[in-house]
Order: structure tokens, then sequence, then C-alpha cells
């Protein structure tokens, strides 16, 4: 089995409340709480499409067993792994030494691969016995997200606004217009 928590999220959004206010052309501030949840809804959204965390944030994918000489990390880019480390019986933590596997920040998603002349140690029981904690993002900073990302969060966050009365479903075509570029495929 494999779980994936978000230990810390992001520290703030890629779309500022003025974009937000600016795109609606709203110069009053009684919505402004409702336009910040729709921020927030539509970098979630954005991130579940895409397969892509926007704003750099922690992340703890916990594992049965090692799937392979390869484990992917979901929620690309991958900026870091943070630590590596198997589980006993006792739930005694042993940090897997880094000179075990090498991190791929360049593949999409990230990965950490065992390097040939090593074994990965086995965990010391079969449930959750392996831990991985990285950080995923574009960045810390609005600006690190690439355009075509901001905009379809924009049209989506436009989009809840002006439809918030109707029940909608799927995303509107010049978003996943927007984000089909970025899109992680899974085979």
């Amino acid at each position: 089995m494999t779980s994936l928590e978000l230990i810390a999220p992001p520290g703030n959004e890629p779309l500022t409340l003025a974009e937000a206010k600016d795109m609606l052309k709203l110069e009053h501030g009684e919505e402004d709480a409702l336009l910040d949840r729709l921020i927030r809804v539509a970098r979630q959204r954005c991130e579940q499409v895409t397969g892509r965390a926007m704003i750099s944030q922690s992340w703890r994918l916990t594992l049965d067993h090692w799937p392979g000489r390869i484990v992917d990390l979901p929620n690309a880019p991958l900026i870091a792994v943070t630590s590596v480390v198997t589980l006993g019986e006792d739930d005694t933590e042993r940090t897997v030494a880094g000179g075990l596997y090498a991190v791929d920040t360049a593949a999409a998603p990230g990965r950490i691969i065992r390097r040939t002349s090593a074994a990965w140690p086995a965990p010391g029981r079969r449930y959750n016995g392996i831990r991985i904690e990285y950080q995923a993002g574009y960045g810390p900073s609005w600006n690190d997200v690439p355009e075509p990302l901001r905009q379809g969060m924009l049209h989506l966050v436009a989009h809840l606004y002006e439809g918030r009365d109707e029940a909608s479903s799927g995303l509107p075509p010049v978003v996943a217009g927007l984000w089909q570029p970025y899109r992680l495929v899974r085979l």
C-alpha cells in the first residue's frame, strides 16, 4: 500500500487577490474572503489536473515495500528529497544512506533511483515501513509558477465566481487548453 500526505502546505498562493479582482473588474472588498477561497480552490484543481505542485510544499510518501529500483515521487517538479527512512517493528527509524540512491529532480515526476551496486534496506515491518519526505513545487513565490498555469487559474477563478449559483462540471476550455501541456501522463 502507498499513502501520500501533505506535511507542509504552500506558504502562499500562486495568484494574488489583486490579480483576481483585476480579472473580474472588482473594485470593492466585499467579496475578498470568497475570492481568497476561489484562488485556493483554483490552485488545488490545477495541481490535481496537472499532477504538479505550484508553490513549494512538503510531502510524505509512505510505502509498504520498495517498488523496485526507481521510486517515483508524485507532485512534480521535485525540489529535493529531505529524508528516506525505514521503520522497524518497534517504530525505530533508520535513515537510508544518501549514497545508496540518486535523486533525479529533472524527471517529471521526480524520483529516487537506487544505485546499481546497492540494495534497498528492508523495512522491519510489512506495512508502512518506508517513509520518503520531499519538497515539490516551482518555488516559493507566485512568479516562479509558469504563466500559462497562472492564467488558467485566473480563468478558473473567474469561471467559479461568475457561475457560483450554478452546478458546474469540467474545466472551461480555455483553462484545459492552458494546462494541457503541463499535465503529467502516467502510463
